[in-house]
């Protein structure tokens, strides 16, 4: 089955040979670059393109397609970027890709399309990052990236490691790329793949000390059950020593553990130290600098920060739990609405300077807890907050046809009609709201992403059981809860964490600061 994917969705690969190619109006070539975990090719000989058409596992055919055997890629490799650009053999051709009509499909090794991506461009771009295929452990996945680059090629390549003989041009509209750690660059466009990466490395080492920690203990047991095995010598002074003697070796064998353990988080901590005032503001904590210095350049961001992980008996560990952005499905956070209000207000504010074109909020308040946060916010209102039960229904209505009307708009072309963006905040759900208003929430969740409407669903699910519309919406959402625990399974190892999910800031200063950058943006 063909996948359609939007901008930051991924998709599994199930099969590990494909082929990877691009049409467009404008005269294209393809190429790809073999990358590290922070969007580095690992050398020159690691790109592929028309004057070197080939690195392990990757191959430029004569028919103008990447054929990649994703076995055969580098061990080092963490991932492929599948690129295009203007084609330099039309030197009377046009300069730049066309605006419409960009689109990318990877097959497998029979032409069957497996993943199908329209690139969306501004039209200025005469290069862009198609696709990007990474590996997640063992597996392979793909996911839709879009990024464009008005200088080229050459551009491209050098912002990800490679050293041309031509200059790359630089774009002033694009936020360029800041040094992070050991003078790695930390790209804004991928600073939520390198949050993952210190989750996944947290994940890792996490495992590894719990593994270390229950065999000593395993052995221990199997040791002392060794040791009294015996009837006639189980109180002998003898066993008493061999018994202290597995309880040394146990107790140095956590020990060390501990030792690597602590040396592995304390470089993490570091490097997040590091890399927080480098991030978005939409990844960073509200005590980064990114949210009290002024932005500059375009606010490019891949992820959206909801709070920290962490787990009981790994001591002081803290990751940033981050999801992908834009949100393919609405975020449920769910507690007393009182208690919901910082989460509600922290979530939002990262939601509202993540997206790249100005959002407008919509917000349904019957209990006036989000007030401390709407209020100073009044400029971003689209609509007057709705704090009465009998204009939910009317309101819902009104965004779910302003929803369908930009669908219809997108899918006739016409895109100089389509609405401003929107966060879409209800709270207080489901209590005050009407028999067929859940069903319409579902609408939003479904058609909203598509045409700029993301939406933060604020209550409990006690209905989810008598009402089929609210039980969906419990499924499809990303629960974010305000009290209680979510365990978050890592895909990595399967360990269990505990999100914390963040707030906005106590003091009123520090809140207000935040709040104030979100309307001067």
């Amino acid at each position: 089955m063909t996948v359609h994917l939007v901008p930051g969705q991924n998709a599994p690969l199930p099969s590990r040979v494909l082929r990877f190619r691009a049409v467009d109006a404008t005269p294209i070539d393809v190429s790809a670059l073999i990358v590290d975990g922070d969007l580095r090719t690992l050398s020159s000989d690691h790109f592929v393109f028309y004057n070197q058409r080939r690195a392990a596992g990757v191959e430029l055919d004569a028919d103008g397609t990447v054929r990649l055997q994703l076995d055969e890629v580098d061990a080092a490799a963490a991932g492929v970027l599948c690129v295009v650009s203007v084609d330099p053999a039309s030197p009377n051709g046009p300069s730049t890709l066309a605006r419409e009509g960009l689109s990318a499909t990877l097959a497998d090794e029979n032409g069957c399309p497996l993943v199908v991506f329209d690139v969306p461009l501004v039209g200025s771009e005469a290069a862009a990052i198609c696709l990007e295929i990474y590996r997640r452990g063992t597996e392979w996945k793909v996911r839709a990236v879009g990024q464009g680059y008005d200088g080229g090629l050459a551009e491209l390549v050098t912002r990800h490691g490679v050293e041309v003989d031509e200059p790359a041009h630089p774009v002033a509209e694009e936020v360029p790329a800041t040094p992070g750690p050991a003078g790695i660059p930390l790209d804004p466009a991928h600073s939520f793949e390198r949050a993952w990466m210190i989750f996944e490395d947290a994940a890792r080492s996490a495992a590894s000390f719990r593994s270390s920690r229950d065999y000593a203990q395993a052995r221990l047991d199997d040791e002392l059950s060794e040791s009294v095995a015996d009837p006639s010598t189980r109180n002998s002074p003898a066993v008493v020593q061999s018994q202290a003697r597995a309880q040394e070796r146990c107790d140095a064998l956590v020990a060390e553990a501990q030792r690597k353990f602590n040396g592995e988080t304390s470089q993490l901590a570091d490097e997040l130290r590091a890399i927080d005032p480098l991030l978005p503001r939409s990844l960073a904590t509200f005590e980064s600098v990114a949210w009290t210095s002024p932005v500059t350049g375009s606010a490019v961001t891949d992820g959206l920060r909801l709070g920290e992980l962490s787990a009981p008996d790994l001591g002081e560990l803290r990751v940033p739990f981050c999801v992908h952005h834009p949100l393919g499905r609405p975020l449920w956070i769910v507690g007393d609405p009182a208690e919901a209000a910082p989460v509600v207000a922290a979530l939002a504010a990262r939601m509202l300077v993540a997206s790249p074109a100005a959002q407008r909020l919509e917000v349904v308040d019957l209990s006036g807890s989000l007030r401390t946060f709407t209020e100073p916010l009044g400029a971003l209102l689209a609509s007057p907050v709705v704090s009465s039960a009998s204009d939910i229904t009317a309101r819902l209505t009104a965004l779910s046809e302003s929803v369908d009307l930009a669908e219809m708009a997108a899918r006739s072309g016409i895109r100089d009609t389509l609405p401003e963006p929107r966060l879409v905040i209800l709270g207080d759900f489901p209590h005050g709201y009407g028999a067929e208003d859940a069903a319409r929430i579902v609408h939003l969740a479904d058609h909203g992403p598509a045409v700029g409407t993301s939406l933060i669903i604020v209550g409990d699910s006690a209905a989810a059981d008598a009402d089929p519309a609210v039980a969906v919406l419990e499924r499809i959402a990303q629960h974010v809860p305000t009290s209680g625990v979510l365990t978050v399974s890592d895909p990595w190892t399967g360990n269990d964490w505990i999100l914390t999910p963040d707030r906005l800031p106590d003091h009123p200063l520090h809140r207000a600061s935040v709040l104030d950058s979100l309307t001067g943006q």
